[in-house]
């Protein structure tokens, strides 16, 4: 039996041949991703090894932060009661008219100094002027009649002791002539009274002082039916000073002065020190000259008063005061004491109040509240040639390029607190931090060459 070989059919063939490429494609496919697998985890590996060599090597922690530090030093303080005063003009003067005229000049500039007696306004003086001359002739004539009737009083008497005249017309001729002297006194207080009207016409300046602006110009007609404003003048040096003391203080100044510490505050010895608002501490230094005689009851408070000078100071020849002027005030009270000081730029203010960095055991720093007392010194930074202040002065193991004295502008006292072998941190407070360590820079700090009371 003869058997046929079967064909393949072309379609049969196709699909045998593309079976072949796809188990050959996904042998490629499976091999690709055999080593793409194989880069993953090595480069994993070598990450690792890399991140832990890293942290092998971590850098060095930084070297503590550098401050300047500085010990305590016991100074002389006084303690003073603060105040809120205003200055006023010790002389106040309301410059008017007093007579009536035409205003005819102004003979000052106004916002100047006058000196006593410097003229400031002239009125018209011819009426005035007229008013004296008919006075004059007045008296003249009065004069002439006096001297007439004198001289017949005198003849009158030498003939009464010659019996040539009676009794009764040698009182006439005596009463003419009391008439006549009467006569001659009235008419001299006329032409007096007259000239002291045409001395108004001038007016004077009764002290001396700053004088205001003109309230009247030329031209107007001044002293009408009333005395008319003309300008106002206020003496300039000394002033006065008023400030409101509470009851509880002034209790303390009667004890001060009880014990013998503190003179009486009517005495004019008592210290009084005053500053502006546009100057640093209390520069003006004067003396309390009045108390109130009776506290307020609606404010709890008495007034007192101070006076102090206000020269002209150079360049300029200016006046540094100004009545009207609010002004701080501070009165000293009890016996000065000895207390520890430090720059004021060391301490800081927390919700626990004032506190200052110190430098510990270990130079580690610590937080250290503190209670400030009276302040010691507060100047500007003193210029060339200018007086030398408190000053921190470096320590011999400072770098040579280091600057070897800083000038302190605010010294404080402190009441409780600090310690005289403390280290107090005054410059690098940004870099400290409690319980933190740090590198300190010792420097010295030194009062003024001079005791200076305060």
């Amino acid at each position: 039996m003869n058997i046929t070989p079967c064909r393949n059919h072309p379609n049969q063939a196709n699909r045998n041949q593309q079976a072949f490429h796809d188990a050959d494609n996904a042998h490629g496919v499976r091999l690709i991703c055999a080593r793409y697998g194989a880069a993953m985890l090595l480069a994993t590996v070598l990450l690792y090894a890399v991140g832990c060599e890293q942290k092998r090597i971590a850098p060095p922690a930084p070297p503590p932060p550098v401050v300047s530090v500085t010990r305590p030093v016991t100074a002389t303080v006084q303690s003073y009661h603060e105040y809120n005063g205003n200055l006023e003009a010790m002389e106040t003067v309301q410059v008017q008219a007093r007579v009536k005229g035409f205003l005819k000049e102004i003979a000052f500039t106004e916002g100047d100094e006058v000196k006593q007696g410097a003229l400031l306004f002239k009125i018209d003086p011819r009426e005035y002027i007229s008013v004296v001359k008919r006075a004059e002739a007045d008296m003249r004539r009065a004069t002439t009649e006096f001297d007439r009737c004198k001289s017949e009083a005198e003849r009158a008497s030498k003939l009464m002791s010659s019996r040539a005249l009676g009794i009764e017309d040698y009182e006439q001729r005596v009463a003419a002539r009391d008439t006549a002297a009467a006569t001659l006194m009235q008419t001299q207080a006329a032409v007096e009274g007259a000239k002291l009207q045409l001395s108004y016409t001038e007016i004077h300046s009764p002290i001396d002082g700053q004088i205001s602006r003109a309230m009247v110009t030329r031209g107007n007609l001044v002293g009408q039916n009333e005395t008319t404003l003309l300008t106002t003048i206020v003496s300039m040096d000394p002033l006065y000073v008023y400030f409101d003391t509470p009851e509880r203080d002034l209790v303390d100044f009667q004890r001060a002065r009880q014990a013998g510490i503190q003179a009486d505050v009517l005495s004019r010895s008592l210290p009084v020190e005053v500053g502006i608002t546009t100057e640093e501490g209390y520069p003006h230094a004067g003396k309390i000259d009045f108390r109130e005689n009776r506290v307020d009851a609606g404010t709890g408070t008495v007034r007192l008063r101070g006076q102090i000078p206000n020269p002209h100071v150079n360049p300029g020849k200016v006046r540094l005061l100004y009545p009207g002027l609010y002004a701080r005030v501070r009165v000293p009270t009890g016996a000065p004491r000895a207390l520890l000081s430090i720059p004021e730029d060391a301490l800081m203010t927390g919700q626990e109040g004032r506190y200052v960095y110190v430098v510990g055991e270990g130079d580690i720093i610590q937080k250290r509240t503190v209670q400030v007392g009276p302040q010691v010194s507060k100047v500007a930074v003193p210029t060339t040639g200018g007086r030398v202040g408190w000053t921190l002065n470096a320590s011999g193991t400072m770098a040579a390029e280091a600057p070897k004295s800083i000038a302190v502008t605010a010294v404080v006292s402190i009441e409780s607190g600090l310690q005289a072998t403390d280290r107090v941190v005054v410059n690098g407070l940004m870099k400290s931090r409690p319980g933190s360590p740090v590198s300190p820079q010792l420097w010295e700090l030194k009062p003024p060459p001079e005791t200076i009371s305060k």
